[in-house]
């Protein structure tokens, strides 16, 4: 997630940078994970093909357990002194990655421009765009984008919930609001409570969940939010730790712990990025209540 405007989207990629990451142990595990393990645990971490300036969002492939859709922006806003991954043919694409070895398995033309974060159902991906301000439906069967859905305005986290058969979108455009978008029409039909700092969007079962960061300074903190579903207010937190979680999308696969995966930025020196798929039980985490 990168937006507030396209303005905003690249300087809040730049900040995000800037923000500190917690040291890991010897099995790979970030120190400092909330005690809540036995509902919230990370059990796998991927390599990602750039830096967190040049990735936006993220979306599991539906049926191969280590490869994952991520949206490439066309103009990064790197820090000074940072050198970028990906190559100009790579930049404004939806690239389908293994996770394994961080390689590049195939590149989805799409607006050839910056982009926010992934959602998808079982047929259909939809990448919401920052300029103009719109929603990409791209056809998994076919790889090809299918439809432009014109929006209020940017949208960082963007879900598609199951169960009222609609998007969600995390919109910025004058006051912060979860968007419910009808996706056949692309009418908006419900506007939900929102934080202006909420980054990216998941539905895990029922549960509606949002990555959230405090600041954009050298003390954030990362927070996995769990939002009332019909309000879209906050009715739970808990840390998120080893670096800051921004686009996220649920995992949902058979044979597969449902949770859901992660961009976090790990570095702020290098800009380095990984991808962490987390298993997920809301009714044993630990949750602070509002």
């Amino acid at each position: 997630m990168k937006t507030h405007s396209k303005l905003t989207a690249h300087s809040l990629v730049t900040i995000v940078l800037v923000l500190f990451t917690l040291p890991f142990d010897q099995a790979g595990t970030p120190l400092g994970t909330p005690p809540n393990s036995a509902g919230l645990t990370m059990v796998a971490e991927f390599k990602t093909p750039g830096l967190e300036c040049e990735l936006s969002g993220i979306y599991p492939h539906p049926l191969r357990t280590n490869q994952y859709y991520i949206a490439t922006d066309r103009h990064p806003a790197c820090r000074q002194g940072q050198r970028t991954l990906l190559q100009e043919s790579q930049r404004g694409k939806l690239l389908l990655v293994d996770g394994l070895s961080g390689r590049i398995l195939k590149m989805i033309a799409l607006v050839d421009g910056d982009y926010g974060d992934i959602a998808g159902n079982d047929e259909r991906l939809f990448i919401s765009s920052l300029e103009p301000a719109e929603i990409l439906e791209v056809d998994l069967a076919t790889d090809k984008l299918v439809r432009r859905i014109p929006v209020a305005g940017p949208a960082g986290g963007l879900e598609f919930d199951r169960e009222r058969g609609a998007l969600i979108a995390q919109l910025f455009a004058r006051m912060p609001q979860l968007a419910v978008i009808d996706p056949k029409t692309g009418d908006t039909t419900e506007s939900l409570w929102s934080d202006e700092s909420a980054m990216g969007l998941a539905k895990v079962g029922k549960d509606l969940l949002c990555t959230w960061v405090s600041s954009f300074d050298e003390f954030a903190k990362s927070e996995l939010r769990l939002l009332d579903n019909q309000t879209g207010k906050v009715i739970g937190r808990t840390p998120l730790s080893g670096g800051v979680h921004t686009a996220m999308a649920p995992v949902s696969r058979p044979g597969v712990s449902p949770g859901f995966m992660v961009l976090v930025a790990t570095d702020r020196g290098t800009g380095a990025s990984v991808v962490r798929s987390y298993a997920y039980d809301g009714s044993q985490v630990q949750w602070k209540r509002d």
